[in-house]
């Protein structure tokens, strides 16, 4: 049996190449990058939003933010726009060009799923979905900036 340090570095190893691979086909048709589309995709989730909440939320700081919304902009992929209570927040929505390459990205994803998925049983798709149920609740419940252990 394979132990947990064993088990950890396969995966670390498999977890980009999935990752690559599922990107790979949707990134080279279009000028976008995996953060861009990542950023994409949690605008396309949460609606019009600020900036701040971007950066939060994504956990990165917020120059980095700025600087990808920046490019999103530049692609008429994401609009900029102000608060009407407060014109210093800095709100964010898609564009119709960013909604319709959120939609092919995602699309895309779930073609390739569906085609490994079908290779496996029945009973198998079911464990993997609950496995990744699972793994999501671990990862929304815990701080996993310490290695999913809380500092003491």
């Amino acid at each position: 049996m394979a132990t947990i340090d064993a088990i950890t570095k396969e995966i670390s190893i498999m977890v980009p190449k999935i990752a690559r691979h599922a990107h790979a086909g949707t990134f080279s048709k279009i000028n976008i990058t995996p953060a861009q589309i990542l950023m994409l995709i949690f605008i396309k989730n949460h609606g019009q939003c600020k900036l701040k909440t971007l950066a939060k939320e994504r956990k990165i700081s917020p120059p980095t933010a700025t600087g990808l919304i920046d490019r999103l902009v530049k692609g008429s992929y994401v609009k900029r726009g102000s608060d009407p209570e407060d014109r210093r927040v800095v709100m964010v929505s898609l564009t119709k060009k960013g909604e319709n390459v959120v939609g092919r990205h995602l699309g895309a994803i779930q073609d390739l799923w569906k085609g490994v998925l079908i290779k496996l049983s029945q009973k198998e798709q079911e464990q993997y979905l609950h496995i990744l149920r699972k793994i999501v609740a671990i990862l929304s419940s815990e701080d996993m900036s310490y290695g999913g252990r809380r500092p003491t």
